[in-house]
């Protein structure tokens, strides 16, 4: 793994469970940031992005998820299990 990188979903995650929204690897670390309640320049620091490239996930995210807003997607995100780590109740 690129030591740049956040794991995201705890450790062992493997990004599996999230082919059903068609979310790239990237966008998935993104918007599990998003869920966790940080900002867009938030992530782009931990992800070493430029925070134009943070917002062009995240109009990506929006689309595959059929949301118009953070707190749709969020929403949509936790209702699905997907902010949880593997193994979580």
């Amino acid at each position: 793994m690129d030591a740049r990188k956040v794991p995201v979903g705890g450790a062992g995650h493997n990004g599996a469970y999230l082919s059903h929204h068609g979310l790239s690897a990237r966008e998935a670390e993104v918007m599990a940031l998003i869920a966790d309640g940080q900002t867009n320049g938030e992530i782009a620091a931990a992800l070493f992005l430029a925070e134009k490239t943070v917002k062009n996930h995240v109009r990506r995210i929006y689309a595959k998820l059929g949301v118009g807003a953070r707190p749709a997607a969020i929403a949509l995100w936790l209702s699905n299990g997907e902010g949880k780590s593997p193994g979580s109740p």
